[in-house]
């Protein structure tokens, strides 16, 4: 079942029997904004652990083990060029308990708390929690210095996108804006998003559709979902300048290993050739543990400790990351254009290729046990329907992809940056 319950407020329903658990979760979307990242992720984690009623973390685990061990879970990502702020709940197939007649409803209880009933003290959160939570966030903020990978990660993404500011600040927010946020302006935060977001309801399992749909339309916290919100404009990067002009950035840092992380751009591929060939290419390249850059560049000149690529099919880039001693970091880089020279020409076997498609049928049929592949479609299908492709279209193209359209992909591949952690 899909349904519009207000302009922008979205319910899908996909009562799939083979899991034993069931899971709802809401998404709240709007524009990646830099002045909201770190407000929304604190908010994201102060929501989690406490409500009106639940006024403590332990007086909500306690409330989830009363209901045989439900999990709610609370987080920000990107998604698109959007912040989604999501809200979820997973929980026990009431046909696997012996007294479970209320366990939807109560479920759906529970969630409508933590997103609609905040734990307040007049027009601020509940001070402890504010504090708690903010202290907490800013620690994690501090280590990740720690992680020399991610830091990698966001240095190349810096550069990848230095012309949107709303994507400088990363994800999980930053220590600057932290600091500055007050528990007033938090508050401000969550009445935006409660009116205004654009909200996805998705809900998989074992699941009545009509009865579900009475519950929710029944609850207590429905009423706050009926008004109209904002629209969503889906936009692109494009990376023509860095096609034109690639940036290099090199930063020094007291490690024993070295990090370079690159990007290519993929975006003047062919629209006749395969919609697979691009990641195909990429396990050719660096995708899985047969690839080139794995074998030759780590296990056969010994290189890097680690080296991998992943492809990014909405953004169209390839990245790849390699962890490695200073000294070898351009024999590695000289090693790594070698094996892009190599599937450009076509020098790839049939082997490879065959290995390719088998990983990702396989890695396809592996996702669709898991709730989250279908809570991910859902949300695809509702903001962006023409990237997903059905089973039938997914094997089609998989069975015709040919050697010349995976050449193509890796024909137009287009270093746009570079960065170096030394």
């Amino acid at each position: 079942m899909r349904k519009t319950l207000a302009k922008n407020i979205f319910l899908n329903i996909n009562p799939i029997k083979k899991f034993r658990t069931i899971k709802i979760q809401m998404d709240f979307l709007r524009p990646l904004n830099k002045d909201e990242t770190t407000s929304r992720r604190l908010l994201a984690n102060v929501m989690s652990n406490s409500t009106a009623d639940y006024p403590s973390f332990k007086a909500i685990n306690d409330r989830e083990m009363e209901l045989y061990g439900s999990e709610i879970n609370v987080f920000t990502r990107n998604l698109l060029n959007f912040n989604d702020l999501a809200f979820s709940v997973e929980f026990a197939d009431p046909n696997f308990l012996i007294d479970g007649q209320k366990q939807i409803k109560d479920n759906l209880d529970l969630l409508g708390e933590i997103i609609f009933k905040p734990n307040l003290d007049g027009n601020k959160f509940n001070q402890t929690a504010f504090e708690t939570e903010k202290r907490n966030l800013m620690s994690n903020l501090i280590s990740v210095q720690d992680n020399q990978d991610l830091v990698s990660t966001l240095g190349l993404a810096k550069l990848i996108y230095q012309n949107n500011p709303n994507r400088q600040i990363p994800i999980f927010g930053s220590i600057e804006q932290l600091k500055d946020l007050t528990n007033e302006k938090l508050l401000e935060t969550y009445q935006d998003v409660v009116k205004n977001d654009t909200i996805v309801i998705n809900v998989v399992g074992n699941v009545n559709e009509d009865e579900f749909l009475q519950e929710i339309m029944a609850s207590d916290f429905y009423q706050q979902m009926t008004n109209d919100r904002n629209d969503l404009q889906i936009e692109f990067e494009k990376f023509t300048e860095l096609v034109k002009h690639p940036l290099k950035q090199i930063d020094h840092k007291h490690l024993n290993q070295s990090r370079i992380a690159l990007a290519y751009s993929t975006e003047n591929i062919n629209k006749k050739f395969n919609r697979l060939a691009p990641q195909v290419m990429n396990l050719i390249l660096g995708g899985d543990d047969q690839s080139q850059l794995f074998q030759q560049v780590r296990e056969k000149n010994s290189l890097a400790y680690s080296v991998s690529s992943v492809y990014q099919p909405i953004s169209h880039l390839v990245m790849i990351q390699a962890g490695l001693d200073s000294a070898s970091i351009d024999k590695a880089l000289d090693l790594i254009n070698q094996q892009i020279d190599y599937i450009k020409r076509g020098d790839f076997t049939d082997n490879q290729v065959s290995h390719a498609q088998k990983v990702m049928l396989t890695r396809r049929k592996i996702s669709t046990d898991s709730i989250h592949y279908y809570i991910m479609r859902s949300i695809w299908e509702t903001v962006y329907p023409k990237t997903l492709l059905t089973d039938e279209q997914f094997q089609n193209d998989l069975d015709n992809l040919d050697r010349e359209h995976i050449a193509n992909a890796a024909q137009n591949l287009h270093a746009i940056a570079q960065y170096q952690l030394i």
